[in-house]
């Protein structure tokens, strides 16, 4: 390759010839044949179908990211045991312990209709 000055425009020569080597090969009708049939059937599929191409791939991508938030999240979001109840005012005259035989009778009165 020529040595270029920075951000030149022009072509480079050297990697033209090299490029149109590669590209050509042994038979270049045949490539330029191959390259109009692929071409050809490129344009026939609809946007729809190039979506449900790559539906799957991006369902799995967005899945793993969502699991990555959740990784690097959950513990951030996950509330302390006290802070649940924490917004619950309760009565300070009301104990609540489910083993009184007291709240049990008073169940049953409300039950009965007492």
């Amino acid at each position: 390759m020529t040595n270029p000055m920075p951000f030149d425009h022009q072509p480079d020569p050297e990697l033209g010839a090299w490029l149109r080597q590669a590209l050509d090969g042994q038979d270049p009708e045949a490539f330029v044949a191959r390259l109009r049939v692929a071409a050809l059937s490129a344009r026939s599929e609809s946007a729809w179908d190039v979506l449900a191409r790559w539906a799957p791939a991006g369902l799995v991508a967005a899945g793993l990211a969502a699991a990555m938030v959740a990784l690097l999240l959950g513990p951030l979001a996950a509330p302390e045991p006290g802070e649940i109840m924490a917004g619950v005012s309760v009565p300070a005259q009301l104990d609540v312990t489910p083993l009184q035989a007291e709240s049990d009778l008073v169940a049953i009165n409300i039950l009965e209709g007492r």
